[in-house]
């Protein structure tokens, strides 16, 4: 996964800028010799720890043990308690919480009066001890303070303190990785993933032990878990030899032989996506874990090649090269078609028609083949194509199609609640408390199928949140969590698509002469703020970043071409690929 808003500032030298040793000299005389074309690996970043030195003065103090502490990540705290009395250094803990700095604005004060050296710091971003990053808004600071005292020696020593650690922006990415954990969906077949930030030097055992403590408060009632609530590591260390993890469970970390198959299968998943990890063993109370062997999670499904569309006022398809629209004896789109959303493993479509009425078609099921080329210039059609309608309501939203084959919409006036449709008729109505006073935008269900992104809006301002989606084992949605607010500082947005399994992207309104904003936002990450194209009015996406497409108000398709925008159809008012 990659990690979003790193390019930054460059750190503060006096606090955060660690030591990096062993400069090389240039040759400036000799033969040229031919390389090899292979670059090996760079090693690990060891930033370097130094400790206080005689005389140092209360501000040198605070200094040297906020930029030991950075260097304590790659291996231990060791040197940063040399700052600290016995008392405080007994009593401190360091992975409490991390708080990550923009290192170009920090200002420090010393109280004489109180011994007391204060820091305001831009924050950036904060890491719980279990890896749970949560971004800061665009100028928010915090005051740390620091009370220091002379020893028996007439040096300065940090006496009091809060627990946590501060890091520099710049360092955060050296020291800290993104890693997947994996728990399953209700039904017991598709990879549900939870972002975590975890410290490099001991990312397999915090893995592990996250992963056997299980999901955060908000995900929790979407998915399975194969460990049992009292469930532990035995040791505080997995250890990593020839690539193999051993991950010694306590005894009552054995649940029934399903159990036992899907934790193994969740903990293969998970420390597989970190590097130097190619296999798993796991024990419990020394005996290997076992199992009946009936766990196989799957990535959450891709959505289809085709993206379905609105095109020459019919329905239509759009292969990422050519668009094609319905034959004109199947008829035009109803009057006051929009937002039109895409079903898993077919070319099913739904939409909305007068911001009432939620209607789905099969006309494109035959595929391409059954369609015909879609040209500029066609003539109206001269009938209206037929519809099957889903449900009746006001003010609805651009629907979403769920795997399990539910239709997803909600009212963009303050009711509370989602209304989800199945195939056949079926309609389920979930209230949501946390909507009731707020201006519903857009939503988009996960690919997984056990989340929710909601773009609304509560007295002009901007919020993308996510939210659990708690289903029976049939898939019948029963009711939302507690949102997670993600995407800070996401300006006014119009519409929203999920790009992969972690990432959503953010289409912002249409400006004069200007780009769309863009944000890609990560569930459990960062935020990049970028652009989009004049005009556009519709995103969706397919698999990856690399994969966004954007149709702007003049019927123009736009798709991602590096770090810019290439216009690569017309004709399309509106696309959607599954979801």
């Amino acid at each position: 996964m990659m990690a979003r808003r790193w390019l930054g500032t460059a750190s503060l030298a006096a606090l955060a800028a660690l030591a990096l040793a062993a400069c090389t000299t240039i040759p400036t005389s000799g033969p040229v010799n031919e390389g090899a074309g292979v670059v090996s690996s760079s090693k690990p970043f060891v930033p370097f720890a130094e400790g206080p030195r005689e005389g140092d003065s209360p501000t040198g103090i605070v200094n040297g043990f906020i930029s030991a502490s950075s260097a304590g990540f790659a291996s231990d705290f060791t040197v940063a308690r040399e700052y600290l009395t016995p008392a405080a250094a007994a009593k401190w803990d360091p992975n409490a919480k991390v708080t990550v700095f923009d290192s170009a604005a920090l200002q420090t004060d010393f109280d004489q009066n109180t011994n007391t050296v204060t820091y305001d710091i831009p924050v950036f971003a904060t890491i719980d001890d279990s890896g749970r990053l949560t971004e800061a808004a665009d100028g928010t600071r915090e005051t740390l303070s620091f009370t220091l005292e002379l020893n028996a020696d007439g040096e300065w020593r940090i006496t009091e303190l809060d627990d946590g650690t501060i890091l520099a922006r710049d360092n955060f990415a050296r020291l800290f990785m993104p890693v997947n954990l994996v728990f399953a969906s209700v039904d017991e077949t598709t990879q549900v993933p939870e972002l975590r930030w975890l410290q490099r030097s001991k990312a397999v055992t915090v893995a592990a032990r996250e992963l056997v403590e299980g999901p955060s408060p908000w995900l929790a009632p979407a998915v399975h878990t194969g460990f049992p609530a009292s469930s532990g590591l035995a040791v505080d260390s997995v250890v990593v030899t020839d690539g193999v993890a051993s991950v010694q469970l306590t005894p009552a970390s054995s649940g029934d032989a399903a159990q036992r198959s899907l934790a193994q299968e969740q903990m293969r998943l998970t420390l597989a996506s970190i590097p130097g990890t190619t296999g798993v063993v796991v024990t419990s109370g020394g005996v290997a874990l076992g199992g009946d062997g009936s766990a196989a999670l799957a990535p959450a499904p891709l959505p289809t090649t085709d993206a379905v569309a609105f095109i020459n006022d019919r329905l239509g398809v759009w292969d990422g090269e050519n668009a094609w629209q319905v034959a004109n004896s199947v008829g035009g789109l109803p009057a006051g078609s929009s937002g039109i959303a895409q079903g898993f493993e077919d070319l099913t479509a739904a939409w909305i028609v007068n911001g009432s009425t939620l209607v789905s078609s099969d006309a494109l099921k035959g595929g391409v083949d059954s369609l015909v080329a879609a040209k500029d210039g066609a003539s109206a059609p001269s009938a209206t194509m037929k519809t099957q309608t889903l449900y009746e309501g006001s003010a609805l939203i651009a629907p979403s199609v769920d795997r399990h084959h539910w239709t997803w919409t909600a009212s963009a006036d303050p009711a509370g609640e989602f209304v989800a449709v199945k195939e056949g008729g079926t309609i389920v109505k979930i209230p949501v408390d946390w909507l009731r006073a707020t201006t519903v935008q857009a939503l988009a269900v996960s690919r997984d199928g056990a989340r929710i992104a909601v773009l609304s809006r509560t007295g002009g301002k901007q919020t993308l949140e996510v939210a659990s989606i708690v289903r029976s084992e049939d898939g019948e949605p029963l009711t939302i969590g507690e949102p997670l607010a993600v995407g800070t500082d996401i300006g006014p947005a119009i519409d929203l698509t999920w790009v992969d399994a972690f990432t959503i992207a953010a289409l912002g309104e249409a400006a004069v002469d200007v780009g769309n904003g863009l944000w890609l936002v990560d569930v459990g990450g960062l935020t990049e703020s970028q652009k989009a194209v004049t005009g556009a009015v519709d995103i969706t996406a397919r698999e990856s970043e690399r994969s966004l497409v954007v149709v702007d108000n003049k019927q123009q398709v736009f798709a991602r071409s590096g770090t810019v925008w290439s216009k690569v159809a017309t004709g399309p008012a509106e696309l959607a690929y599954s979801g």
